[in-house]
C-alpha cells in the first residue's frame, strides 16, 4: 500500500503535468511557470491532506483557505484546484482567455476556491490577520495558510502584518514561504539577502524549516503545533521544479514554450504529448 506522501507525489506529479499542459494552450506571449512549479508540493500537502474543505462547496465560510499571496504562481493554485475537483475540465481550459475566471493573476473568487486577489504582492498575511481574527472572536475552528515568496518578502507590508499577528497570538494562521532564491529579474540574494528563520522568529512566529519538495517534510511541518503562536514554514524549494531547462533558470519566471520544449517538458514530467 502507498503512503500518503508517495500519493501525493503522484499527485503532485500529475499537477505538474497539469501546469504545463494549460499554459501550452494559453493564448499568451507567456505564463509565470517557473514560480508555479515550485510550490506544487506546497499545494497538494494542503489541498490533498491537510486542509479542511468541500471541493463542491467552496464557497461556505465553513473550511480552512488558502492565500496565494505570490499570485504570479496562479496556475499552479488553478491546476491544484482541478485536481482536487473544484474546477472543471472546462473551467480550467479558460485560463488567461479574454473574460475568464482564471486570469493570469489571482482574482478574489470563493466560490471557486480562490481566497485571495494577488495580483499585488505583499498583502497575505495582512489580508489572512483580518480573517484570523474574526474567526477567534466568533470561536470558529479554521485556519488559514497563506504561501509566500522569498522575493515578494522584500514588502514591509508582510513583517507589519507578521508583528500584528505574532501580539494578537493568531496561531490560526500558517505562513509557507516558498524559497526558491529568485524573484522576478535576479536572485534574492542580489536584492536584498534576507535570514527567513531568524525575521520570522524575531517577529514572534513559530518557525520550522524544511525541503519544500519533500512531501513527509512539509507534513511534518504543518502537523507541528505553533505552541499558541503564528507559524512560520521556510520550505527551500527549485524555481521551475521538475523540467530540467527550467530548473534554476531565472528566465522561465514568465516565458512561452516552443513546441519542442513543451514536449521535452511533458516528457519529463512522464505525460502523455
Amino acid at each position: 500500500m502507498k503512503s500518503t506522501a508517495d500519493v501525493l507525489q503522484t499527485a503532485a506529479q500529475q499537477i505538474r503535468q497539469s501546469i504545463i499542459h494549460t499554459a501550452w494552450q494559453a493564448p499568451v506571449d507567456g505564463v509565470h511557470l517557473g514560480p508555479a512549479l515550485s510550490m506544487v508540493e506546497i499545494a497538494t500537502a494542503l489541498y490533498g491532506q491537510v486542509m479542511r474543505y468541500q471541493a463542491t462547496d467552496m464557497g461556505s465560510p465553513e473550511r480552512d483557505r488558502l492565500l496565494l499571496s505570490k499570485g504570479h504562481a496562479a496556475l499552479a493554485l488553478y491546476c491544484t484546484l482541478h485536481h482536487y475537483g473544484v474546477l472543471s475540465d472546462e473551467q480550467l481550459a479558460t485560463f488567461d482567455h479574454s473574460g475568464s475566471l482564471l486570469p493570469a493573476l489571482t482574482p478574489m473568487n470563493p466560490a471557486l476556491g480562490i481566497d485571495f486577489a494577488g495580483g499585488s504582492l505583499g498583502h497575505g498575511i495582512g489580508y489572512a490577520c483580518g480573517i484570523a481574527l474574526v474567526q477567534r472572536r466568533r470561536q470558529q475552528p479554521w485556519h488559514n495558510y497563506v504561501i509566500l515568496g522569498d522575493g515578494e518578502c522584500n514588502e514591509g507590508s508582510i513583517w507589519e502584518s507578521a508583528l500584528f499577528a505574532a501580539h494578537q497570538k493568531l496561531s490560526n494562521i500558517t505562513a509557507i514561504v516558498d524559497c526558491n532564491g529568485f524573484q522576478s529579474d535576479w536572485s534574492c540574494r542580489e536584492t536584498v539577502e534576507m535570514n527567513f528563520p531568524a525575521l520570522w522568529q524575531g517577529c514572534g512566529w513559530h518557525v520550522i524549516e524544511c525541503d519544500g519538495h519533500d512531501l513527509d517534510a512539509l507534513l511534518d511541518a504543518l502537523a507541528m503545533p505553533s505552541h499558541g503562536k503564528p507559524k512560520a514554514i521556510v520550505a527551500r524549494t527549485v524555481k521551475g521544479k521538475g523540467v530540467s531547462f527550467m530548473e534554476h533558470n531565472n528566465g522561465w519566471h514568465r516565458n512561452k514554450m516552443s513546441r519542442a520544449q513543451y514536449e521535452l517538458a511533458l516528457q519529463e514530467l512522464g505525460g502523455a504529448q
